[in-house]
């Protein structure tokens, strides 16, 4: 079969179009133009992405139903590539349940749900678990710059969060001691603060598919 130089344009189009499609992009194709250019990307359940908190969050005056804030660490792009959400984009989420050690060998939990992501402009539904954490004191607790931002009574006591669990309403952060202060701390306190500074680096996975637009 001979195909006319105008009908092998319109076929190579399409072989594009439907690749795009396939790689979770909707495309759209301005009259008058040649150029393929995509409307939508799309990112698949199990994508992971890197968010750093913007602010502290301590459970000595943390209270169930308040925001915080993270701020998307590296660009997360498609399987084509490209980037469909950039560096810098704003994860709203909310702290879901705050709850003190039950004795002084133990330490009380956060609940974190992560329930939007703000790209180009625009608010989008976030369906996110948190699977780890990476905090920028860990391994010599909370001291110096990090207990000016947390205050000197949560400092005192206060512990880094790692991830414990999860349950309908979000991830559950429970403590770890920060060094050898936490561990005396804790002998003469009846509970322990879990402080995740500033700086700390949320790992997220999507547990839903999300699509944004591309401009």
């Amino acid at each position: 079969m001979t195909f006319t130089t105008q009908h092998g344009g319109l076929l190579a189009a399409s072989l594009v179009l439907l690749a795009a499609c396939s790689q979770g992009e909707s495309m759209a194709i301005p009259a008058g133009s040649d150029s393929v250019v995509p409307a939508s990307y799309a990112l698949a359940a199990g994508v992971r992405v890197d968010a750093v908190l913007t602010n502290v969050i301590s459970s000595r005056q943390a209270h169930t139903g308040d925001g915080f804030t993270a701020s998307v660490a590296t660009d997360v792009t498609t399987t084509a590539g490209r980037v469909a959400i950039p560096a810098g984009s704003t994860i709203q989420g909310t702290i879901t349940d705050v709850s003190s050690a039950p004795n002084r060998r133990s330490t009380g939990t956060l609940t974190l749900a992560i329930s939007s992501v703000t790209v180009r402009g625009q608010t989008y539904p976030l369906a996110a678990s948190i699977d780890s954490l990476k905090t920028i004191t860990e391994g010599r607790g909370v001291e110096g710059v990090d207990a000016a931002r947390v205050g000197v009574g949560a400092a005192a006591g206060a512990i880094l969060g790692r991830v414990i669990g999860g349950n309908s309403t979000g991830t559950i952060i429970g403590g770890v001691t920060g060094g050898v202060v936490g561990a005396v701390v804790s002998d003469i306190m009846k509970d322990e603060d879990i402080v995740l500074p500033a700086g700390s680096h949320l790992l997220l996975t999507l547990r839903q598919r999300v699509t944004v637009a591309a401009k």
